[in-house]
């Protein structure tokens, strides 16, 4: 048995985990859940950056300007 330790975001009823898990598709788990603070719950350094549409879903809230100034600072 491997044991993961990930945190993910609570939304529309589903967990969504914040770094990528390394399992096949259909892999059956069990899931322990501690809720964080708020302050704690998003972790950009350690999840984010990894996650192409978190990042997409995080900017499309922003003004094209900040965007595409977002945008070119992560390319770099």
């Amino acid at each position: 048995m491997t044991i993961l330790t990930t945190r993910a975001i609570y939304t529309d009823g589903v967990l969504k985990p914040m770094t990528k898990l390394d399992l096949p598709d259909g892999a059956a788990v069990e899931i322990q859940i501690s809720s964080l603070p708020d302050v704690l719950a998003v972790d950009p350094k350690d999840a984010l950056m990894e996650d192409a549409d978190a990042l997409q879903a995080m900017y499309a809230e922003f003004a094209p300007e900040d965007r595409q100034l977002a945008q070119s600072g992560l390319a770099h």
